[in-house]
């Protein structure tokens, strides 16, 4: 065999290893990731960017958090991180983002659902939050492929037989829904302080 093809657990010996002494150095080990960042704090901060109407802004401080908060967690799922995705939703409906906004919020309930359990409250009111932002859909058909999708979360949440599954399978089936109505029920989470859209009202 020769010198340049001896295989050692530090790589490939080359003929140069044997004349030039020392070996290069292995390449610096990249640094640990940042500390996590103030998910309250910096929800707060968008919160106050989108009541100034910089909604664009917002959002784009609410995508960095995302990835900052990924790459310090090793993307690991948590509660705040659903706390953001649903942030992101939130944002997305204000920009008109109907599609985005229920993905985002089914995204997020599925997290919580998972890390929680489908009886905790917060995976509950998750729940509501996403069947108020769902009935808030204008376009007929966006409005029912979107349904479908959320009974499914919903059924596989908290079962065929609950209030949700009941609720959304009545509008679904309904040959002229109302795709335009504004549910007065919660949509936010742990950051409802910093993000309201309507009063708090009647459970779907």
């Amino acid at each position: 065999m020769s010198e340049g093809g001896v295989f050692l657990p530090w790589g490939v010996v080359t003929a140069a290893f044997w004349t030039a002494g020392t070996p290069e150095p292995p390449a610096a080990v990249p640094s640990a990731p940042a500390g996590l960042p103030d998910v309250p704090a910096r929800i707060a901060g968008i919160a106050a960017l989108a009541a100034e109407g910089s909604l664009d802004e917002a959002a784009l401080h609410a995508e960095q958090l995302d990835a900052a908060y990924g790459a310090a967690t090793g993307g690991t799922p948590t509660t705040a991180l659903a706390d953001i995705r649903e942030v992101r939703g939130y944002l997305a409906s204000l920009a008109g983002e109907t599609r985005a906004a229920v993905g985002w919020y089914l995204h997020a309930l599925r997290l919580r659902a998972a890390l929680q359990g489908p009886a905790h409250p917060d995976t509950g009111a998750a729940v509501r939050r996403t069947y108020s932002l769902w009935r808030t859909v204008a376009d007929p058909v966006l409005g029912q492929a979107l349904g479908a999708e959320l009974l499914a979360t919903a059924v596989a949440v908290e079962g065929r037989g609950s209030t949700a599954a009941r609720r959304i399978r009545a509008v679904l089936a309904d040959p002229a829904p109302d795709w335009s109505h504004d549910t007065p029920t919660e949509l936010t989470a742990s950051w409802e302080d910093a993000f309201t859209l309507w009063d708090r009202g009647d459970d779907p």
